[in-house]
C-alpha cells in the first residue's frame, strides 16, 4: 500500500493511500505527473497541524500553500481512513456513489473504506464533517492513464462539443472540469440546470438585496375627494373647475361655483413595478421548469445518484419559491412588455445581478475557462462518442459530403441526461460513386427473433450497399481499456484491448445474421459482418511499430483485430476505413473468411455440374487398351445420334478396369483438354474396328492420366454392372467410395444418401436411364430401393419422386425428414 497524503488537525486525522500497485501505464509520464491538491479549513478553531504531509519531493512535502499534490488516476483503488479525536467524523461529497464503500465504526469516530473514481477525470472536492458540521475541505485531481490529459483528452471533449455541447456533460459526477457560459441558439435542459445550480446562490443573494432595498415607484391613481380635502391643485383640478365637472351639487366659492367633489390623482409609492414584474416572471418560469424536471426524474429508476439529483432539485425549487414570497415580488402583478429592459434593471444594485443571472440561463456551456464547475461524462462514454465522430469525419473527407455533420445527429434526452440516440435513429448515410451507399450507425441493435437468439448491439456499424451485391458490414467496438502487461505484449507484440473485448468481436461476427431478401424468409439467414475491430486509445512510441502487432495483421488474415484511435493517432483507422470505402463489392467479399464446410459444399455444387464420362475397358484386351490410352492420351466414344450436350461438356474421363485387371473398378482419371469428331478410320488402334470405318466418334484429348488412390472398386452389384461406358459428374466421382456409387450425380441425391446412412436405413441403388444434364434443373437417375417396395428418385424442380404400391407422388426437400422417420419406424 502506497501512502499518498495525510491531513491532520486538532479534531481529526485523514490518511489517503493507494491500494496495490498501479497497472502498467501506457503513457510514459503517467507515473511522474503532479496533480492539483488543495486543503482549506472551514473552522477557525480547526487548523492544520504539523503532521500534515503529501507524497511529493521534500521541498513540497509539507508545503500546503502550494496547491500541488500526488496525482490520482482512473480505475484505481484508494483507501481512506478518517479518525476523529473525541468527536464524530464523516465525509461529504456531492456524488453519493463515490462514498458508497465507506463505513463508520467505533461510534462514528472512525470512517474508512475504498474510493474508486472509475472512468471519471478531473478535480474532486471532499468535505470533512466533525460532529455533523463542515470542518475542512480538500480537493484532489484525477488523471487518465491511457491518453494524454492536455492533448488527447482535450481534443476528444472539443470534438464532441462541436456537435452538441451537452453531450460531454452530466448533471452529477464525482469529478468536474472548469468551463464557462457560451452563446447558444438552443441550449439543452441539462445545460440550463447545470447553470442554474451554479448561480442559484448568487440569484438568491441578489433577490435578498432587492427585498432589503427595493426600488419603489410613484404612481397616480384617480380618487374622488371633497374639495375641502384637496391639498394639491394641479392642471387636472383646474380643468374640472373650469368645465364644471365633478360630483355633487354646485357650491359657491371665491373662484366661482364648484362641484362638491372632484377627481384628484395624488402620487403614491408602490412595489408593483415593471422591474419587479419582469423578475417575478423569470423566477416563476424557472420554478415551473424545475418542477417539471422533478416530475420527470421521479419516473426514472431509483438510484443513489437519482435520489441526490431529486433532492438537489427539490431544494432549488423551494429556494425559488421563497424568493417569490419576498415583498417586492409578491406585490408585483401584471404583464411585462415584450423585450422589456430598464436602466434600473440593468444598473441598480441587486437588480443588475439578478438580471444578468437570469439572462445567463439562456446561454449554453463550453468546457473552457474557469468560471463554472462542470461535471463531464465518464471517459469511456466520451471515447465511444468520439470514435463515432472520428469515423464520420474520415468518411466525410473521403466522399466529400457536407461539412456540417451536426444536422445528422439525433439526441435522446431522458430526464436531464443527454445521449446520442441509438440504432436506426442514429444512422448517417453517405452516397458514393454510382448507386453505392455507405451508412454509419451508432449502437444499432439486432433483435429480430428469426435471426437473433440473443440481441446484439455493437457500438459502430459500417454498411456497404451496392447493386448486385448483398449488404456487407464492418463492426467497430470502442474499448477504453488497455492491457499493458508484459504477457499481453509478448503474445500480441503490442499493447491492446483486453482479450474479452476481442472475443466480443468474434461473437458479433457469428451472431449477427440477416436475410438476403428481407421480404423472403424461406432461406437460412446469413452472416453479413466481414471484419470487426476494437478501437482503443494508444499512441506509438516509434512510428509504424504497431504494424508488426498481431492485432493489426489479424484484421486482414482473420477478420478480427484491434486498431489504435486517438486524436493524435488516426492513421491506422483512416487506412483501414478508407481501404474499405475504396474497395468494391467483389474486393470486400474476398475478405470474408468462409466456413470449411460451406466452402466444401460450394465445391461439391460446382462439381455436380461437371459431367464425367466413365470409359469401360473391354475385358478381352483391357491391358492393351489402357496402355494405348496412356500413350496417346486420347479416348474415343461413339457420337450419339441425338447429339446430347452432355457428351460435349465432358470435363473428365475416368477408366473402369474389368476383372482381368487389378484393381477391378475405376482406377484412372484424366482431365479433358479438347474434343474432336472423327471417323473410326481416322483413329489408328492396334485392334480392328468393330463397325463401319466411316462411323463418327467423339475423340477426347486427355491431360496426364493419374491413378485414383484408392480406386473405386466394383462391389459386384448387378444393378450397377459395367458393360458399357457410363456417366457421372465430378461430384459423383469425387464422393464415391465404390464404383456403383458414381450414379449419385447431384447434390440432393448425396444429401439423401448421407441421411439414409446416418439413420441406418437399409437400401440399394439402381441406375436409371441416362438423362440430359440440365444446368438449371438437374435431375438424378439413381433409384433408392427399399425393402418395403418404396422407390425414390430425385426429379429436379419437382422434388423427389416416390413410388409405392403402384402410387406415385412428389415430395420436396422439407418432407425428407418425415420420410426418413417413417422408414426408420418400419425398420
Amino acid at each position: 500500500m502506497e501512502k499518498l497524503f495525510r491531513i491532520a488537525t486538532d479534531q481529526f486525522t485523514l490518511d489517503w493511500n493507494q491500494v496495490g500497485k498501479r497497472p502498467p501505464a501506457v503513457l510514459p509520464n503517467a507515473a511522474t505527473v503532479t496533480g492539483h491538491f488543495k486543503v482549506s479549513s472551514l473552522d477557525r478553531n480547526n487548523r492544520l497541524s504539523e503532521n500534515c504531509w503529501k507524497s511529493l519531493p521534500s521541498q513540497l512535502e509539507t508545503n500546503f500553500e502550494v496547491e500541488a499534490g500526488p496525482a490520482l488516476f482512473e480505475q484505481m483503488e484508494y483507501q481512506l481512513y478518517l479518525r476523529g479525536k473525541n468527536c464524530t467524523v464523516d465525509i461529504q461529497h456531492r456524488d453519493p456513489l463515490i462514498r458508497r464503500r465507506l463505513a463508520q465504526q467505533e461510534n462514528e469516530t472512525v470512517l474508512h473504506g475504498a474510493i474508486n473514481f472509475q472512468g471519471q477525470i478531473g478535480r474532486s472536492r471532499f468535505t470533512v464533517l466533525v460532529n455533523g458540521h463542515p470542518a475542512a475541505e480538500f480537493e484532489v485531481e484525477v488523471f487518465p492513464t491511457k491518453i494524454d490529459y492536455q492533448t488527447d483528452y482535450a481534443e476528444i471533449v472539443a470534438d464532441i462539443q462541436r456537435i452538441l455541447t451537452s453531450l460531454a456533460y452530466e448533471y452529477l459526477r464525482s469529478t468536474y472540469q472548469f468551463g464557462k457560459s457560451s452563446k447558444s441558439e438552443k441550449p439543452t435542459r441539462l445545460e440550463w440546470l447545470i447553470l442554474l445550480r451554479q448561480i442559484v446562490d448568487d440569484l438568491e443573494k441578489s433577490i435578498r438585496q432587492i427585498a432589503n432595498q427595493p426600488k419603489r415607484q410613484l404612481v397616480r391613481e384617480p380618487r374622488t375627494s371633497r374639495i375641502e380635502n384637496i391639498r394639491h391643485i394641479d392642471s387636472s383640478i383646474r380643468s374640472q373647475v373650469r368645465r364644471g365637472l365633478g360630483h355633487g351639487r354646485m357650491v359657491q366659492t371665491t373662484v366661482g361655483p364648484i362641484r362638491e367633489q372632484l377627481t384628484e390623482r395624488p402620487p403614491k409609492s408602490t412595489l408593483n413595478t415593471l422591474e419587479h414584474r419582469w423578475l417575478k416572471r423569470q423566477l416563476t418560469e424557472i420554478q415551473r421548469t424545475v418542477a417539471q424536471v422533478i416530475v420527470e426524474q421521479k419516473k426514472l429508476e431509483p438510484s443513489s445518484r437519482e435520489q441526490t439529483v431529486q433532492s438537489e432539485l427539490v431544494q432549488i425549487e423551494r429556494r425559488l419559491a421563497r424568493m417569490l414570497t419576498t415583498e417586492p415580488l409578491r406585490a408585483a402583478d401584471g404583464e411585462v412588455p415584450q423585450g422589456f429592459a430598464s436602466l434600473q434593471l440593468i444598473s441598480a444594485p441587486g437588480y443588475r445581478e439578478a438580471y444578468q443571472l437570469c439572462l445567463l440561463l439562456k446561454t449554453g456551456l463550453r468546457l473552457e475557462g474557469d468560471a463554472l464547475r462542470l461535471n463531464v461524462k465518464d471517459l469511456n462514454v466520451l471515447y465511444e462518442y468520439w470514435t463515432f465522430l472520428a469515423m464520420l469525419r474520415i468518411i466525410r473527407e473521403e466522399l466529400g459530403s457536407p461539412r456540417d455533420l451536426s444536422q445528422f445527429f439525433k439526441i435522446q434526452q431522458n430526464g436531464i441526461s443527454v445521449r446520442l440516440a441509438n440504432g436506426h435513429e442514429q444512422t448517417v448515410s453517405f452516397a458514393s460513386s454510382g448507386d453505392r451507399k455507405i451508412t454509419l450507425s451508432y449502437n444499432r441493435q439486432f433483435q429480430d427473433q428469426e435471426t437473433t437468439l440473443i440481441p446484439q448491439k455493437p457500438d459502430i456499424l459500417i454498411s456497404f450497399s451496392e447493386k448486385n451485391w448483398p449488404r456487407i458490414q464492418l463492426v467497430c467496438d470502442a474499448k477504453y481499456r488497455i492491457d499493458a502487461t508484459p504477457e499481453y505484449r509478448r503474445q500480441y507484440n503490442s499493447f491492446g484491448p483486453p482479450s474479452d473485448a476481442i472475443n466480443v468481436l468474434h461473437r458479433y461476427r457469428d451472431a449477427i445474421l440477416e436475410y438476403d431478401n428481407r421480404a423472403d424468409r424461406t432461406e437460412q439467414p446469413k452472416r453479413t459482418i466481414i471484419q470487426a475491430a476494437a478501437l482503443f486509445p494508444f499512441t506509438e512510441t516509434v512510428a509504424g511499430e504497431y504494424r508488426d502487432s498481431r492485432l493489426w495483421k489479424s484484421i486482414d488474415k482473420l477478420g478480427i483485430g484491434a486498431i489504435p484511435a486517438l486524436p493524435s493517432n488516426l492513421g491506422y483507422l483512416t487506412e483501414w476505413l478508407t481501404g474499405a470505402i475504396r474497395a468494391g463489392g467483389w474486393s470486400l467479399s474476398d475478405r470474408v473468411i468462409p466456413h470449411t464446410a460451406e466452402q466444401t459444399a460450394i465445391n461439391w455444387r460446382v462439381a455436380a455440374s461437371q459431367p464425367v464420362l466413365v470409359g469401360v475397358l473391354s475385358s478381352q484386351n483391357a491391358e492393351q487398351r489402357l496402355a494405348w490410352i496412356k500413350q496417346n492420351r486420347i479416348y474415343y466414344h461413339r457420337l450419339p445420334k441425338n447429339g446430347r450436350h452432355r457428351h460435349f461438356d465432358v470435363k473428365q474421363v475416368a477408366l473402369f478396369s474389368p476383372k482381368t485387371l487389378n484393381p477391378n473398378g475405376i482406377a484412372h482419371v484424366a482431365d479433358v483438354s479438347g474434343i474432336e469428331i472423327k471417323q473410326r478410320s481416322e483413329i489408328p488402334t492396334p485392334w480392328p474396328a468393330s463397325g463401319p470405318h466411316d462411323r463418327l466418334f467423339l475423340v477426347y484429348q486427355l491431360d496426364e492420366i493419374s491413378v485414383l488412390t484408392p480406386a473405386l472398386t466394383n462391389t459386384g452389384d448387378q444393378s450397377t454392372s459395367f458393360r458399357g461406358d457410363r456417366w457421372t459428374t465430378q461430384l459423383g466421382l469425387n464422393r464415391a467410395q465404390t464404383a456403383n456409387e458414381i450414379i449419385l450425380e447431384t447434390e440432393p441425391e448425396w444429401k439423401l444418401y448421407e441421411s439414409l446412412k446416418a439413420s441406418n436405413i437399409e437400401f440399394t441403388l439402381s441406375a436409371g436411364a441416362i438423362r440430359t444434364l440440365n444446368d438449371t434443373n438437374p435431375e438424378g437417375r439413381a433409384w433408392f430401393l427399399f425393402s418395403d417396395g418404396i422407390q425414390v428418385r430425385f426429379d429436379g424442380a419437382n422434388g423427389f419422386l416416390c413410388k409405392s404400391k403402384g402410387k406415385t407422388k412428389f415430395i420436396d426437400h422439407t418432407q425428407i425428414p418425415d420420410l426418413l422417420r417413417s422408414l426408420a419406424k418400419d425398420v
